[in-house]
């Protein structure tokens, strides 16, 4: 029986549609992570498919025809996707899930024109691309360069920082701003990296782009949001994730699509213990790996390391929620050292996923199974690249801004 994640009769998406559809998928995900390296993104036909199946809506907002997923909903979605491919899953979901960001910070008449027609797909990364100036006619010009925007190939809009000029030439601040597909060009320069080849992580550039006024948040820091117990997206849609500043979130996207690689890996292990032999050494010959008492323990270690850093990440998830209601029931609003805390429970629950593959999946694999075109070879490549992102390097920073907050001290 073919599994469908179109919506019900109710309009409604259930979880558990949703991932069947990603479990059924997962066999042509893996048969086509050759091509979607090659393509440096999945395929116009899986796009169409992950729209039909409404994976780009789960977080925008019922009101313009979303399914408003809670966090560990969205995340298990997302996970499962990049079980199957890792490029695949990392471009769907920073593709995805910036929906939030927008429907919680942009006044109802901007996303009303965002959301027209319920579908978008928002890349966006954090460091400021250049200058924006402000006009005399209410609107601002960009020329502004951003690379690394994961999505990008299908996005309709991107979500990015860049330099507010004074008069003098100087920057004055940051402004954060949304602006739509045909306000800025993609260059096909992505796919030369180690790993995530096929994730769409593409530069975007805006060459003297208008945007209208109401596009532009002046003195906003996606990574330094300041929360408090009210928001443009909270008082129009009532959905307290709209209360969430940026890190948390930012770290549970990327964990999520990391752990969900690894999985992918430890898959992959599994079927070389069915279909392969030990080494053998003094005394024993090669014998069938399932059988071994050490490939037995090798994947039982890996296995429990791993679900203990999907743990990590649920918990984590569950926190951002929770914190989310308490800020929307009038206690105190999220706060920067909570977020920062989500954030780096995100970053241990990757270390942990890390080393599990390093240390015994891709040791103990065999050099075979990292033969150019081999899915642990694969496998490895997208997780040490995604292991060498700009969130695994903050680590320092945010642990000694952490403990600033926590400590009470400067």
């Amino acid at each position: 029986m073919t599994v469908s994640a179109s919506p019900d009769v109710s309009g409604e998406l259930p979880l558990k549609d949703a991932l069947a559809f990603a479990e059924r998928i997962r066999p042509s995900l893996i048969e086509e992570q050759a091509s979607v390296e090659a393509r440096t993104t999945y395929s116009p036909e899986r796009h169409q498919e992950f729209r039909d199946a409404g994976l780009y809506k789960l977080l925008i907002p019922r009101l313009y025809g979303g399914y408003a997923y809670d966090m560990p909903s969205f995340l298990k979605v997302m996970g499962s996707i990049a079980r199957g491919c890792m490029s695949t899953g990392w471009c769907l979901t920073l593709g995805a899930s910036h929906a939030l960001l927008v429907a919680s910070l942009w006044p109802k008449e901007v996303q009303d024109e965002i959301f027209a027609d319920g579908h978008v797909v928002i890349p966006s990364t954090a460091r400021p691309g250049g200058p924006a100036l402000r006009n005399d006619d209410r609107t601002w010009t960009l020329n502004t360069t951003h690379p690394y925007s994961s999505g990008s190939p299908y996005s309709t809009h991107y979500l990015g920082q860049a330099f507010e000029m004074g008069d003098d030439g100087k920057p004055r601040g940051q402004v954060f701003f949304i602006a739509p597909r045909d306000r800025y060009e993609i260059l096909d320069d992505w796919g030369r990296t180690l790993g995530l080849k096929g994730s769409g992580s593409n530069t975007i550039v805006f060459r003297d782009a208008r945007l209208p006024e109401g596009y532009v948040l002046e003195k906003t820091m996606q990574v330094d949001l300041k929360t408090s117990s009210t928001s443009p997206g909270f008082e129009l849609h009532g959905n307290p994730m709209h209360l969430a500043p940026g890190q948390g979130f930012f770290g549970l996207d990327l964990a999520t699509v990391f752990i969900g690689g690894a999985f992918g890996a430890l898959d992959e292990y599994e079927r070389l213990l069915h279909e392969r032999k030990t080494a053998g050494d003094a005394g024993r010959a090669p014998a069938a790996r399932l059988y071994d008492p050490d490939y037995q323990r090798w994947y039982g270690l890996a296995s429990v390391r791993l679900n203990s850093a999907q743990a990590i990440v649920n918990d984590a998830a569950e926190r951002w929620m929770e914190i989310c209601a308490r800020a929307a029931s009038g206690g105190e609003p999220f706060t920067t050292k909570e977020d920062m805390m989500i954030n780096m429970m995100c970053r241990e629950a990757t270390r942990l996923a890390w080393s599990t593959v390093e240390e015994t999946i891709y040791r103990t694999a065999g050099s075979s199974a990292s033969v150019n075109g081999e899915r642990m070879e694969r496998a490895y490549r997208d997780l040490s690249q995604a292991w060498g992102h700009v969130n695994m390097i903050i680590e320092d920073t945010m642990a000694r801004a952490w403990s600033t907050l926590e400590l009470g001290v400067s």
